[in-house]
């Protein structure tokens, strides 16, 4: 189990006792203090809802004229209602997240109802039959016609409010328990939302309705991104805009200012996640068909047809993670044939259902905790190992393929990277498909910017198997460095924008590849080669036979630090010969190793499924 979902299960299981149950009587609620008071609308729109609906026949038996919802555990810890025996037949308890121990009988209730679904684990673990009840959004606003919007602030982000008022833009500030009167007035006003947390509070993991509603009409969200971030903006997936630091922010600020397509479409996907999952009818749905053998009802919670997950093991809103945007290009282009592709993290607290889910993984065995979907396909991307300071720990080939075999049964199909591990596999009588890693030709292209040019060029973290860039610096050849870890002096940026990556690419005339051991053992050809070689720029990469089989003498390598002095200097000195490889690799690459030309192999693969 990844580390930080040990911390998140730890978490979940110390606040499991803090979530509020109920069924109803009468169109009714309990208000206990500030929690309930919040809730009351929603309880009440539940109670009416369900109490004008054929669940209201259920009760007959119980001599229940009607429901009565009472939240408890929201915002404050609450005690449980005083009722009789009767009464608490004909009652709901919906509990919230809050922190806090409760000792009831809750057998004694109609129902019990969980707003998370982490919450609603662990009263299963107690064998307390909870029902998944999450937060919900009650209204949707007309935005009005008008160009005089400004941006909102909710919570306490000073350095957000300096930067606004450094470039003179209208905003205002809000707090989300004192203002909430104010902002479901002003939020149509609103030209997108900076927000510091999205729980009610902060001992709970509750996401506050408010921010429900505003996702629903369409205001994109940004938030600060933390590693990792456990809270409940992870609702929302990749359908929020995350920045890291103040720079991050301006850049990504300017970026919205000049051209907010990319923002709007997270804005968009996010308001189709809260039409689908987070509604008062959604919530509705999901409890009469917990309580009614309806088909309608029953084919509504089956995923629909051509949608796909692609889980990735990184952190939600880490963007410049190599996994997401591998992941993020094959989803572009399966999109052309599939309903919808969306994505899920390792830290992601929403699952979307789906047909197909995809895992992306390079540690093995591909930990996963949404195999409910009809078919499940494994993409080995790459090699990943445990290490240490000063290497990775590698297991013998044979057990390695063991592993990947015994991994391969928990799936419907196996795809690999790695011709040579796809071969192995396959001799052995396991159905293994070889799908390359690949570039995306809409982002990686010629793009040549003069204030990125260079001679030398690495992009990429700073470890002990990178030996290429000191290799040449110890020589006296510049090399430009962008990534984290380096030492002081050497790396120009901690990273390079994965956005404009191709501009880095294209400007320089050489970019270094230096690959992993295990990945070299194992056979999978760094992703770095095709990106910079689909920007038509020469690549010098460690030896690989498999990089040697594919591109000849298109990409040259070396096999030791000497040699790649030599290359390096021979190349940036005949112009003629190093455009010439670059421009034969490119072909190469464009032909056989492009996100569209995965994307197809994935789709046949997905159809052979479907069609055993």
């Amino acid at each position: 189990m990844h580390p930080y979902r040990k911390i998140l299960v730890l978490f979940v299981i110390f606040c499991g006792t803090a979530f509020v149950w109920f069924y109803h009587k009468s169109s009714t609620y309990f208000l206990v203090g500030q929690s309930s008071v919040e809730m009351a609308p929603y309880a009440q729109a539940l109670a009416d809802g369900l109490n004008h609906s054929p669940f209201l026949e259920k009760l007959k038996h119980k001599d229940c004229a009607n429901i009565t919802i009472y939240p408890v555990n929201w915002a404050q810890i609450n005690q449980l209602p005083d009722l009789s025996a009767q009464e608490k037949k004909c009652a709901i308890l919906w509990y919230g997240s809050q922190q806090n121990l409760l000792d009831a009988n809750l057998s004694e209730y109609y129902a019990v109802w969980a707003s998370t679904p982490m919450l609603q684990s662990f009263l299963n673990s107690l064998h307390i039959s909870a029902l998944y009840v999450p937060t919900f959004s009650l209204d949707k606003k007309n935005s009005p016609a008008t160009s005089q919007k400004y941006f909102a602030i909710i919570g306490e982000l000073p350095k957000i409010k300096n930067i606004l008022e450094r470039h003179n833009l209208p905003f205002k500030q809000y707090d989300v328990i004192s203002d909430m009167p104010s902002i479901r007035q002003d939020l149509p006003y609103w030209r997108a939302a900076f927000v510091q947390s999205t729980k009610i509070n902060s001992s709970s993991v509750d996401i506050h309705p408010i921010f429900l509603e505003i996702a629903l009409n369409r205001i994109p969200i940004f938030a600060p991104w933390i590693w990792p971030q456990e809270d409940t903006i992870n609702l929302f997936n990749d359908c929020v805009s995350f920045y890291q630091d103040e720079l991050d922010f301006e850049t990504m600020l300017r970026n919205f200012l000049q051209n907010d397509n990319k923002f709007s479409e997270r804005s968009r996907n996010a308001a189709k996640l809260v039409e689908r999952e987070f509604t008062l009818q959604r919530n509705l749905e999901r409890i009469l068909a917990q309580n009614t053998n309806s088909d309608a009802l029953a084919q509504f919670f089956s995923p629909a047809q051509d949608t796909v997950t692609i889980s990735i093991p990184t952190a939600v809103g880490h963007y410049t993670a190599g996994d997401y945007a591998l992941a993020q290009d094959l989803a572009h282009y399966l999109k052309q044939d599939m309903t919808s592709v969306d994505f899920v993290f390792y830290n992601s607290l929403y699952r979307y259902p789906s047909e197909i889910n995809i895992l992306f993984r390079g540690f093995l065995p591909p930990e996963d905790y949404n195999l409910k979907a009809n078919y499940n396909i494994l993409y080995l991307a790459y090699a990943q190992f445990a290490q240490n300071e000063t290497q990775e720990m590698l297991p013998p080939f044979e057990d390695y393929l063991k592993t990947l075999q015994q991994s391969s049964q928990k799936v419907q199909a196996l795809i690999v990277a790695s011709q040579k591990i796809s071969d192995a596999l396959n001799a052995r009588g396991i159905k293994t498909y070889y799908i390359p890693q690949f570039t995306n030709t809409s982002r990686f292209y010629y793009d040549f910017d003069e204030k990125l040019k260079s001679e030398v060029l690495f992009v990429g973290m700073n470890n002990f198997y990178r030996t290429a860039v000191p290799a040449l610096l110890k020589r006296g050849i510049k090399v430009d460095v962008y990534g984290p870890n380096w030492p002081q002096g050497v790396a120009k940026a901690d990273y390079a924008d994965n956005q404009i990556l191709r501009k880095y690419y294209s400007s320089a005339k050489i970019v270094l590849n230096d690959t992993r051991e295990g990945m070299k053992q194992f056979g999978f050809i760094s992703n770095r080669i095709f990106d910079a070689s689909a920007c038509g720029t020469l690549v010098i990469s460690d030896y690989m036979p498999e990089i040697e089989q594919i591109y000849g003498d298109s990409v040259p390598m070396y096999r030791s630090e000497d040699e790649l002095y030599h290359l390096v200097k021979y190349y940036l000195t005949h112009d003629k010969e190093r455009i010439e490889k670059a421009q034969k690799a490119q072909e190469i690459t464009l032909r056989n190793f492009t996100a569209e030309k995965a994307a197809i192999q994935f789709i046949d693969i997905i159809n052979q499924l479907k069609n055993k």
